[in-house]
């Protein structure tokens, strides 16, 4: 049965793929992002159900309006997809480290990677719940569930907050019929990932055991799959998905 999906950061990379794969599986998709502007081809059989909005989620204070767009151009959100986020660079294009992180860069990357997921979602539970059915999941990353060589202190931090985010949610709305979950990628080809130079990539693929970085359309497939009814009996689960890099 076709469901309502927003998906942040819906346009590009993994969101991207994940709004494509949503679009696959039946559902009408809005895709948000800073921009607006898709960045690839959506086959046009699918274009009638897609949506795309230009938001961007840093703008804390416009979330509760931004919800209540959505909900009286399209109506109630069943599936939420959480993906939108930043790695912060420094002057030299690099990670700052636990003795370089400053309290600007905290507060950008907490606010956009953990604390908007959380106003957003926030927003469309009483929806969900209202439906009886929901489906939400939170797209973080190995750097919170272990370690990362690439993306700073910060980063990681926003991360695990998420992760933490997730399992409350999950926890308090089972009784309601909405699963909330997560999914951990690893090292995968995307635009964010390319900041850091080919070069960076290719020394990450020779530390991954089956021998490359990810692609986004396997994000994708893994956040689709939380996102079907089949996967009601998993709750506040986190989906490793690197290559083998961390197994738990």
């Amino acid at each position: 049965m076709q469901k309502l999906a927003l998906v942040t950061g819906g346009t590009r990379g993994i969101g991207f793929a994940t709004t494509l794969r949503l679009l696959q599986q039946g559902h009408r998709v809005i895709a948000c992002s800073r921009t607006g502007e898709l960045d690839g081809q959506v086959p046009h059989e699918f274009l009638p159900h897609l949506h795309v909005i230009a938001f961007d989620l840093e703008d804390v204070g416009d979330i509760e309006a931004f919800a209540q767009r959505i909900k009286n151009e399209f109506g109630d959100v069943q599936i939420l997809v959480n993906n939108a986020g930043v790695s912060l660079k420094n002057e030299q294009g690099h990670s700052n480290t636990s003795l370089t992180t400053g309290v600007q860069e905290f507060h950008r990357t907490m606010q956009i990677n953990a604390l908007s997921p959380m106003l957003l979602t926030q927003q469309l539970l009483p929806g969900m719940q209202k439906l009886g059915w929901g489906r939400i999941v939170n797209v973080a990353s190995l750097a919170g569930r272990s370690k990362t060589a690439v993306s700073g202190p910060a980063y990681m931090m926003s991360k695990a907050a998420l992760l933490a985010w997730t399992r409350a949610v999950a926890l308090e709305m089972a009784p309601y019929g909405i699963a909330c979950n997560a999914v951990a990628p690893g090292r995968v080809q995307t635009k964010m990932a390319m900041q850091g130079g080919e070069e960076v990539n290719e020394r990450i693929a020779k530390s991954i055991p089956i021998g490359r970085i990810g692609q986004a359309h396997e994000i994708a497939y893994a956040v689709a799959m939380l996102c079907t009814d089949e996967a009601a009996f998993t709750i506040g689960a986190c989906l490793d998905i690197n290559g083998g890099v961390f197994m738990n």
